[in-house]
């Protein structure tokens, strides 16, 4: 700064009173005060504006879910679901079992499947078959062979052997309580302690027929 210039310049300083330099400062805070207030309103839109968008986000995805609805399952139809066999099916599955293996040997699995469904053997070879002690109570044996089963202990109360063939089987100790026995063919039947249609024991020595 020119030197001629300072005197100038320090009176003009002096010259100031000190209240004007209070009024700047003044002056200065209010718009320190109002910039921040402005500041603080904009934040404030701001944040506002931010919680309409998050609850009309909020509405629109409840709404989707409204149109959308509960999860329908769909039902199985009569072609895809298995139906469970009834009695009357298992009886005729059976019956026809025992269609197909009339006219050759039975094997014992086979046996137990009739024992469990028909108890209908007519017509059946069973001949040589192992069934001590086997529950046959009320079973068809109608023209069924029984060449040299052995039936020892077999329980035959009731059963119908009408026309079938005994010859040489063994019925010790085996019960015939009310079993038909009418044309059935008991050549060289063992019947020792057999247990006869009218409840009378055949004696030891009955062979092919009941001695009392």
């Amino acid at each position: 700064m020119n030197s001629r210039f300072a005197p100038i310049f320090l009176a003009l300083a002096l010259a100031v009173p000190p209240c004007c330099f209070a009024e700047t400062g003044a002056q200065a805070k209010t718009v320190l005060a109002k910039y921040d207030a402005g500041n603080e309103h904009e934040a404030r839109s701001l944040r506002m504006t931010e919680m309409k968008l998050a609850a009309l986000v909020k509405e629109a995805k409840g709404e989707s879910r409204e149109v959308k609805g509960p999860v329908v399952k769909k039902k199985h139809t009569g072609s895809a679901r298995k139906k469970r066999p009834t009695a009357a099916r298992l009886k005729a599955k059976g019956d026809r079992k025992v269609q197909k293996i009339v006219g050759r040997r039975l094997t014992m699995a086979e046996v137990r499947g009739v024992l469990t469904t028909t108890r209908d053997f007519t017509g059946s070879d069973l001949s040589g078959m192992n069934l001590v002690g086997v529950d046959l109570s009320g079973v068809k044996f109608n023209r069924a062979n029984l060449h040299l089963a052995n039936l020892e202990r077999a329980d035959l109360a009731e059963a119908d052997l009408e026309l079938a063939d005994l010859t040489g089987a063994n019925l010790r100790g085996a019960s015939l309580s009310q079993a038909r026995l009418r044309g059935t063919r008991m050549a060289g039947t063992r019947m020792e302690g057999a247990l006869w249609i009218d409840r009378t024991i055949c004696r030891k020595g009955s062979v092919g027929d009941c001695i009392e």
